[in-house]
């Protein structure tokens, strides 16, 4: 894949992760603030405690940082998955920030 092609896919991330955000404020009521800075999103919680995800470009990686572990994704058969387990993004992101809230969160987008 091109570094194009990385930092579209890698966009469409981010979109969602904020799409995502937006409907557990609404939807859940859970209070998540997201800022980002270049290639690096940080998700604070009301607990004060923060997931982060950022780009590492030059491996093509996507990094999830959480209090309970750090997990890094790359691009196989049309999706992101961790280089050490095969588990989607998706899943593990929504479960480490179940983790965050409190509670089991939509796993909609």
């Amino acid at each position: 894949m091109t570094e194009t092609e990385f930092l579209d896919r890698a966009a469409e991330v981010w979109d969602a992760i904020e799409r995502r955000i937006d409907a557990w404020s609404q939807d859940d009521d859970t209070e998540i603030e997201s800022i980002r800075h270049g290639p690096v999103l940080e998700l604070e919680f009301p607990s004060g405690r923060k997931l982060v995800v950022n780009l590492q470009t030059p491996m093509q990686q996507i990094w999830l940082a959480s209090p309970r572990g750090a997990f890094h994704f790359g691009w196989r058969e049309g999706a992101w998955c961790d280089t050490r387990s095969g588990s989607d993004f998706w899943k593990v992101f929504i479960e480490q920030a179940s983790l965050e809230a409190g509670r089991t969160l939509a796993d909609a987008d």
